[in-house]
């Protein structure tokens, strides 16, 4: 009497993706992420008249990829982190080479704290005179921005590792 059996033979692939395919795609989904942050970073000042210069370095460490973004502008950093007691030193700005500041209020603004973009804003119409100022409050781009395109690169990623799986046949 003879035995039941069965025979299996596993299949492979034709084509199995190397660590350079895998590569690639992580690097094209750093370039797209790090352009996503720079056109966030321009929509920061978008209706600016001044016009901040923002910097993208990518550099390869090993197998990994890393973006900077950010940029040296005084006034972005000023509405950035705030001034003030709204800014990293917590106190009141007071004029150096006078009594008073003297500077124009009303209108609107052209930028919101925690939000990346501008607006057109309207023109100061009232002067005042004052000894001392609390300062800009903080807007936060860069922090908001991090924070999104940071989802953004890990969903990048994800999709560019599952788009080269798929070329497994």
């Amino acid at each position: 009497m003879t035995m039941p059996s069965f025979k299996l033979t596993a299949i492979a692939p034709q084509h199995m993706p190397t660590t350079q395919e895998y590569l690639k795609a992580l690097k094209d989904s750093v370039y797209k992420t790090a352009s996503l942050a720079q056109r966030d970073m321009l929509a920061t000042t978008r209706t600016w008249d001044h016009k901040p210069k923002f910097d993208i370095t990518i550099t390869q460490q090993g197998e990994n990829y890393i973006f900077a973004a950010g940029t040296d502008d005084k006034r972005y950093g000023w509405i950035d982190q705030g001034t003030g007691i709204y800014g990293p030193t917590g106190q009141t700005i007071k004029p150096k080479r006078s009594k008073y500041f003297r500077f124009r209020v009303g209108g609107s603004l052209k930028t919101r704290p925690d939000y990346i973009g501008s607006y057109s804003g309207s023109p100061h119409t009232d002067w005042v005179t004052v000894t001392e100022i609390k300062g800009i409050p903080k807007r936060n781009f860069i922090k908001q921005i991090q924070s999104r395109r940071q989802i953004t690169m890990q969903q990048e990623s994800s999709q560019a590792i599952a788009k080269v799986n798929r070329t497994m046949k």
